[in-house]
This record gives structure tokens, sequence and C-alpha cells, in this order.
């Protein structure tokens, strides 16, 4: 597992990455699992874990991680 921080509504989110499209994020009122998942065009999408419905929160955290992770 990969344990790395993004930034996020001017807040310090630790981030654990379980596998290459599971994420388990830590916010300040809770732990959520986000799903990386791609279209058929090759879009990213992010789901909290286990919901066919991309929220705003875990589309702004999903562009989060992603900067993330292109930084390294």
């Amino acid at each position: 597992m990969n344990t790395f921080s993004i930034s996020w509504q001017n807040q310090t989110i630790e981030v654990t990455q379980q596998d290459k499209k599971h994420f388990s994020v830590k916010l300040p009122q809770q732990t959520l699992q986000l799903e990386l998942r791609q279209d058929n065009e090759g879009a990213n999408h992010w789901f909290e874990a286990g919901t066919d419905n991309a929220t705003e929160t875990s589309a702004e955290l999903g562009v989060a991680i992603e900067a993330a992770l292109s930084d390294k």
C-alpha cells in the first residue's frame, strides 16, 4: 500500500492506495473508500466504493488523487 497526502478544500488529507483502483481517503469527519473506474472512452470517474453514482466530493477528491499520483 502507498500512503500520500493531497490538498482538498484547504486541508491536507491522507490517502492510502490499496491497489491500482481503490483508495482510502481520511477526511476529518469520515473515511471514504473511493474506486477509480474508466468508461468506454477511457475517461476516469471516481465513485464511493459500492455505489454507482459519482458525487461532487468523490470527483474532487479523485482529481486531487490523480494530480498527486502524476507528481510521483
